[in-house]
């Protein structure tokens, strides 16, 4: 993918000097504006302009370990709608204007001072105003359920749905809104934060993090469960021989051989620390290695290679627990990537 510039670059836009903005992108084109957003952000975007008498974008945009944090104006406002869905999560914070989003038959909206936290593959269509100020962070679902997963070493089994606004002045407001303000001004001058990925790092699971413990989603139980005794090491040794070894032939019994304990002592550890049995671990962490395999666009593999890689022989047993695990068929995973 082509990243934007990290520092100021000149503008796009015929006859202004690049000193008096410090945007990487100025166009009165919603349909340049509408390619420049989709390589940045790796998803399908329909821009449009809100009124007939002009249409007008300003942006730059920063690329944060694997996530965007884009800050933009539209003076003359615009509409979106998105053409196929990809999961994310994505965090906005409106400086001026306001803006909306359709998702199902209720609208979330924003304005000065307040923010938004959205999968925008929920939504069929947004609206900013004119005037609009915004600065959005945006991040693919994969990474934040890596980070998810990596935090509590369990897999994780279902979508992730955001959809709720937030004041800029309450607690987890304020507090997105400071980190946010924090990865601006890294880019800023020298950008600092351009030559310090593992500080990028830190900023960006801070932001995924403080979103997944305060707003409700399909495992908030999990935080729930946090101040539960960690995990012994041997279960921790046992989730790092299943996570390498998904993709090949794997019993319990092997796991409890390679960790060096018995197999009652396995599964206890696994029912008190992960509420679930090795067996249902192992099948939870194969039917996300299939889910990652389906959403991954270089893949050929087709369904049933890729039920077979992942130590599902039966194709059909494999659906039954494909869409009890995350609510859909695989084909209508695939269609999705």
């Amino acid at each position: 993918m082509k990243r934007p510039p990290q520092k100021p670059s000149k503008s796009l836009k015929a006859g202004s000097p690049p000193e008096e903005n410090c945007f990487d992108f100025v166009s009165q084109d919603a349909g340049k504006t509408q390619s420049w957003l989709v390589e940045l952000l790796r998803r399908d975007l329909v821009l449009e302009p809100l009124r007939s008498h002009g249409f007008e974008a300003r942006l730059t945009g920063r690329c944060l370990a694997s996530a965007n944090l884009v800050q933009a104006e539209y003076p003359f406002g615009m509409r979106l709608r998105r053409d196929r869905a990809h999961d994310n999560l994505t965090i906005r914070m409106v400086s001026a204007g306001g803006t909306l989003y359709s998702v199902g038959r209720e609208t979330l909206a924003a304005a000065p001072g307040q923010g938004l936290i959205l999968n925008t593959a929920l939504a069929d269509s947004g609206e900013y105003a004119e005037g609009s100020v915004h600065s959005t962070f945006t991040l693919h679902s994969e990474d934040v359920i890596r980070t998810l997963q990596s935090a509590f070493e369990r897999p994780v089994t279902k979508r992730l749905d955001f959809s709720v606004g937030f004041d800029g002045r309450s607690g987890t407001g304020a507090t997105l809104a400071t980190i946010m303000a924090a990865i601006e001004a890294g880019f800023q001058g020298d950008a600092p934060l351009a030559d310090a990925p593992h500080a990028a790092r830190r900023l960006r699971d801070a932001l995924i993090m403080l979103v997944l413990e305060s707003v409700p989603h399909a495992h908030s139980s999990w935080f729930e469960r946090q101040a539960a005794a960690p995990a012994p090491w041997q279960i921790r040794r046992a989730i790092e021989f299943i996570d390498a070894h998904t993709a090949g032939p794997l019993s319990v019994q092997d796991v409890a051989e390679a960790v060096g304990i018995g197999l009652r002592s396995l599964q206890e550890g696994f029912r008190r620390h992960k509420q679930m049995s090795p067996h249902d671990y192992i099948k939870l962490a194969r039917l996300a290695g299939a889910r990652a395999t389906l959403l991954d666009p270089t893949s050929t593999l087709s369904i049933e290679c890729v039920a077979r890689h992942w130590g599902f022989v039966n194709r059909g047993h494999f659906a039954l627990e494909y869409r009890e695990a995350f609510g859909e068929q695989p084909s209508q995973t695939r269609r999705r990537r």
